[in-house]
């Protein structure tokens, strides 16, 4: 796969966003009334959030897939994201439905020995396991409906980046989900004012440019593989 060509797909999801927000914003120059621009920006809220959450879920989206367009045997990649490809592995030896052959009609309820037994199904299996391509699920990226700090954590987590990375926004963060969710939800009547607006649109607009990097970074320099598995 062409990296220039994801590259411009991340650069892409980024500008469209950054265009359509502008434009929106810059419709409160026809206003005049202060108080309209204040209920305006409410409605600025949502969008933002938005933008925010979908690019964040569209950028991770496009890093799993250039991973697993690229073919790589799960030895050769970083230890998330060999765990993040073996997802349907574990569900498999977890499955505590799934009994010894050998002791399934003697001992049926024998919890312990079943357990066992998956457990030697797995390292039998772990030499083919290793050579096996990389495919990582697409849920692996769960934005829970609300992108909250945490949330975001717990993908770059998963996907073998620093995960506090946006450690300095995340007050910023957490403000735009309560302003959003008060205004989704009807419970502010109020609107906001131009300098709380504005607080909260560039940090959003920060995370979503350092993620950009982060992402863009992660890929020229391959950090999927096992030689790094740090945010760059």
């Amino acid at each position: 796969m062409d990296i220039a060509d994801v590259i411009a797909q991340i650069e892409e999801e980024l500008t469209w966003r950054e265009d359509e927000l502008r434009f929106l914003r810059n419709q409160l120059s026809n206003m005049t009334d202060e108080e309209d621009k204040m209920r305006y920006r409410k409605s600025l809220v949502v969008m933002l959030y938005s933008y925010y959450e979908g690019f964040c879920k569209a950028s991770f989206q496009i890093y799993i897939n250039t991973i697993n367009q690229s073919f790589l045997a799960r030895n050769l990649v970083n230890d998330y994201i060999s765990t993040a490809s073996m997802n349907e592995v574990f569900l498999t030896y977890h499955n505590e439905s799934k009994k010894s052959p050998h002791f399934n009609k003697e001992l049926p309820d024998d919890s312990k020995l079943h357990r066992y037994s998956r457990q030697v199904d797995f390292i039998q299996a772990l030499e083919n396991i290793w050579e096996e391509i990389v495919t990582i699920p697409e849920n692996i990226v769960d934005t829970e409906s609300n992108l909250k700090p945490v949330v975001l954590r717990k993908i770059l987590y998963r996907l073998g980046f620093q995960y506090d990375c946006f450690k300095q926004y995340e007050g910023q963060i957490n403000l735009l989900l309560e302003r959003r969710n008060s205004v989704a939800h009807g419970a502010m009547k109020e609107g906001f004012t131009k300098e709380k607006y504005d607080t909260i649109e560039r940090a959003a607009l920060d995370i979503m440019t350092e993620l950009k990097k982060l992402i863009v970074d992660a890929l020229i320099y391959r950090n999927y593989l096992k030689h790094s598995d740090q945010c760059s």
